[in-house]
């Protein structure tokens, strides 16, 4: 018979299966954290208010951002090509190097997904993020008290985590709903 600390784990565990779900083949690799990012990324993008509902024509492009290792922007690309549309926005996902991004700077309303910790990179990455109302996600713990606007906090269960001032500096809108359950940064 389990006792209470092991009834709470089993819990907490069962709890999180339904934004971890079961790993397809190729998510077997990738980190618990970045399964439950990807999982919770469709919410957080589906929150901003900034994306009007479009006729459909409108491509909604989401990039997976890598400092180094690719393999793991890869991985996570056809959990996201499963949701297939957001706000009736068609997800254009691709995968890029934090260089070629910087190099790029995408689109405004535009969502990264950072897939590795960028470490000293990654206040570059915020700014051009609040400069061109990008939603910016990171799985990794301690990066939306760096200035990334969104992630994910896990205690007994797992809910969104927002950088509210990296939210007004980018200029995007969140549902209310969304910030009530979400856990604010200041």
């Amino acid at each position: 018979m389990l006792r209470l600390p092991g009834k709470i784990g089993l819990v907490a565990l069962l709890c999180l299966v339904p934004f971890v779900g079961l790993p397809s083949l190729a998510q077997e690799n990738a980190t618990p954290r970045l399964q439950i990012g990807i999982n919770l990324l469709p919410a957080v993008i589906a929150a901003n208010q900034s994306l009007a509902i479009s006729d459909g024509s409108n491509d909604l492009p989401i990039y997976l951002v890598y400092r180094e290792n690719r393999r793991h922007a890869l991985q996570l690309e056809p959990a996201l090509r499963q949701v297939g549309e957001i706000r009736k926005r068609k997800l254009e996902i691709k995968t890029l190097s934090l260089e070629a991004l910087l190099a790029a700077e995408p689109a405004p309303l535009s969502i990264v997904f950072i897939t590795e910790p960028l470490d000293r990179r990654l206040d570059e990455l915020v700014e051009l993020a609040q400069r061109h109302r990008i939603l910016l996600f990171s799985p990794f713990k301690g990066d939306v008290e760096l200035g990334v606007t969104a992630g994910f906090q896990v205690t007994d269960k797992v809910l969104p985590l927002v950088n509210m001032a990296s939210l007004k500096q980018s200029k995007i809108q969140l549902k209310a709903f969304f910030l009530r359950i979400a856990v604010k940064h200041e």
